[in-house]
């Protein structure tokens, strides 16, 4: 088995955004499982009025915002995230995430990968 290296750099300036399969997302894949076993960290960009539904992801994500307001909630919670933001869902945790002011750009960061 290969050994992780010690240092990635990732230049997100210089990679073009991909469009995701939700409407209004597109990312940047700054470090994932091809470098890593322990986390996988996106960059969002999202237009206003963007919508993830609600769904359930077996493994921890983050978010921290950089730009625009997200609303995050779920069957018991409802909150806003602004910039400098940051938000953790536990394993498992069924969440659902709207870009109430856009555009927008966060980091989502899983882990394990």
């Amino acid at each position: 088995m290969s050994e992780e290296p010690s240092l990635t750099i990732t230049r997100s300036g210089q990679m073009s955004p991909q469009q995701t399969r939700r409407a209004g997302f597109s990312e940047r894949r700054l470090l994932g499982p091809a470098l890593s076993k322990h986390q996988n960290v996106v960059l969002i960009d999202a237009e206003e009025g963007a919508e993830v539904e609600l769904h359930r992801v077996p493994n921890s994500e983050s978010f921290f915002v950089i730009q625009g307001e997200l609303q995050v909630s779920g069957p018991d919670f409802e909150e806003s995230l602004r910039p400098g933001d940051f938000c953790h869902f536990r394993p498992g945790m069924s969440h659902a995430v709207s870009v109430v002011a856009g555009p927008a750009q966060f980091l989502i960061i899983f882990a394990p990968a």
